[in-house]
């Protein structure tokens, strides 16, 4: 190669990208990443979909332990009041299930003499349970922070289930209730049938969204997705997880019709589905 063609070669290899060339590339990587943006949201919603229904089969696990060493469910919220305690207890189905969650530290420091928010229960209270949260939450009440509600307690995704609400069923009809335990042969709807606990997602304190609060259970009324405070609610795409009587977890479409939706929340209404 002569000196000339030689010299051009050289100046043309350190040219480098154009302008052009530059911009170009850059548009087709945008143009990938917004291909393969939506791909990755799903993936990571779908492991934290799986991760969410493996928290409920683990308080799952925690019911069953509680039932076999107590013959019952706990009571949804343990309220009443008596001459020596003349204040509303209030405290929550969640709180019980502390020691078979392999959560004694929290459940040493709590009081089952006082109030769900008395100063002696703070400090418990405050803990977040990872158990208790659901990992793809992502609409917030206005009051609630990514592991406390407003007024700093711990807060829970998950809500027990009280029963279904309308004009043709009695009340207190679920398996979590005020001051009533009730057995797995009171489920007579059948324990795969019926739900437990559900999804109740994102709950700041003035939705009762505390996981030591014993106003933590659902009086079901409309259909998935619709209401957030008292009502199935969750933050996964479509539907909500549940947890039944038999320790299963199913997912439910928020397409379900309200009638076997009912159905569900109740324990023996001769309703099986």
């Amino acid at each position: 190669m002569s000196r000339p063609d030689r010299y051009h070669a050289a100046a043309y290899a350190s040219r480098g990208f154009t302008l052009v060339e530059l911009l170009t590339v850059i548009a087709i990587i945008g143009g990938m990443a917004a291909l393969l943006l939506p791909a990755i949201q799903q993936s990571r919603e779908a492991a934290r979909k799986l991760e969410c229904a493996n928290r409920l089969r683990q308080i799952g696990l925690g019911m069953q332990a509680f039932h076999a060493a107590r013959q019952a469910f706990p009571v949804g919220c343990q309220e009443r009041r008596t001459a020596s305690r003349p204040q509303a207890l209030q405290l929550a189905w969640t709180v019980r299930l502390l020691p078979y969650l392999e959560c004694q530290d929290v459940w040493g420091q709590i009081d089952l003499r006082q109030a769900y928010d008395s100063p002696r229960n703070r400090s418990a209270a405050m803990t977040a349970i990872p158990l208790y949260l659901c990992p793809s939450l992502s609409r917030h009440a206005l009051n609630r922070r990514a592991e406390h509600t407003g007024d700093g307690l711990g807060a829970a995704d998950y809500a027990g289930m009280f029963g279904a609400s309308a004009p043709s069923l009695p009340m207190a009809n679920g398996v979590l209730l005020f001051d009533r335990a009730i057995r797995d042969r009171d489920v007579s709807d059948g324990l795969s049938n019926t739900i437990l606990v559900t999804e109740d997602t994102g709950r700041g304190t003035a939705q009762d969204g505390q996981w030591i609060n014993g106003q933590n259970v659902l009086d079901v009324s409309v259909s998935i997705n619709q209401i957030q405070h008292n009502e199935m609610w969750s933050d996964h795409p479509g539907g909500v997880q549940a947890l039944f009587c038999d320790g299963s977890v199913q997912w439910l479409t928020d397409r379900l019709d309200i009638v076997p939706l009912h159905a569900m929340c109740t324990r023996a209404q001769g309703d099986r589905n």
